[in-house]
């Protein structure tokens, strides 16, 4: 990733990368996952709802998508944005979002502007110049045909208004309830707080509804003002949402369930296996050279795993 992209990145608060124009991402996983996608939620095997698959898609789903969650190159463009080489993935889910015409006060449809923070952790973010985390969805439809951009506010500069702490004139925050609405969300403030009604319409009036294609990749940060805008009615955009955070924030919760929760049925033992030891530390194992290493748990990785390769760990002792 080059040095303009990721200072957009750290000043604005995303970058959108071509993912497959850059060899980041292989054309032929994209395209191969939208058509297994379209099958199986076709099919009505994963019913559209809300945010996420329900547990259902989440690495490791025993699927093709999980090669493309643990991409090496995806994870060094987290390591470049972040500023250091010791992160770790704490969220990892592929969904498709259906176009309908749902208008509920919690329907994700046409979603109201917000932060990510609050639901990967119960704190407050960091100073803007100390980011914790780099959000990521990789665009597995072209939303040009399906719509359904993600609208995002950037940062214009250290002065910005819209960028100042406290992050609190959103729904579900301090003594505000939650709407998913846009619409309902706005009336609730209109009626109740008109300094953040009237914030907020200026989030709206800045908005930039991206328009990503296949293979794209939106980079954004928990603190970017950001929401999910209308897919055309029956359509379903599909994406991959990852989440990447600096090792040391122990304070950002993991949203997936557990990396090893689905052992024993072969799947995840085999993936295990082939992965890098750079693939393997940002699900938590020690890289070569950790302190962590000895012989004696170099053959017990070696007896669990079969098939594994621990030249790489030897060659650090």
């Amino acid at each position: 990733m080059n040095e303009e992209k990721i200072k957009q990145w750290k000043e604005k608060g995303y970058i959108i990368y071509d993912g497959i124009a850059n060899n980041i991402i292989d054309n032929n996983a994209i395209v191969n996952s939208n058509v297994f996608l379209n099958d199986i939620y076709k099919n009505g095997e994963l019913p559209v709802k809300d945010f996420g698959s329900e547990g259902k898609l989440e690495f490791p789903s025993n699927t093709m998508m999980d090669d493309i969650m643990i991409n090496e190159n995806i994870i060094k463009c987290a390591q470049q944005l972040l500023g250091t080489s010791e992160i770790l993935l704490v969220q990892a889910d592929t969904w498709g979002k259906l176009g309908r015409d749902d208008c509920s006060e919690f329907s994700n449809n046409n979603q109201r502007m917000h932060m990510d923070y609050p639901h990967n952790g119960f704190l407050h973010p960091s100073e803007w110049d100390n980011p914790e985390c780099v959000g990521m969805i990789i665009y597995l439809s072209d939303t040009k045909k399906t719509g359904g951009g993600t609208a995002v506010v950037p940062r214009i500069n250290q002065d910005d208004d819209l960028y100042t702490f406290p992050y609190k004139n959103m729904p579900g925050i301090g003594e505000y309830p939650f709407y998913n609405d846009k619409d309902i969300a706005e009336e609730y403030f209109k009626k109740n707080d008109v300094d953040v009604y009237n914030f907020r319409q200026e989030l709206h009036n800045r908005e930039i509804i991206t328009q990503p294609k296949m293979g794209d990749i939106l980079f954004y940060r928990l603190d970017l003002w950001h929401r999910g805008t209308p897919v055309n009615k029956g359509e379903i955009r599909f994406v991959i949402n990852l989440l990447w955070k600096k090792k040391e924030c122990f304070w950002i919760n993991c949203w997936n369930a557990g990396w090893s929760r689905k052992m024993y049925d072969g799947h995840v033992e085999r993936l295990f296996t082939r992965m890098t030891p750079l693939q393997r530390y940002v699900l938590g194992i020690p890289l070569p050279g950790d302190k962590y290493w000895d012989i004696t748990k170099i053959n017990l990785l070696k007896m669990r795993y079969p098939d594994i390769d621990i030249e790489p760990y030897l060659a650090e002792l």
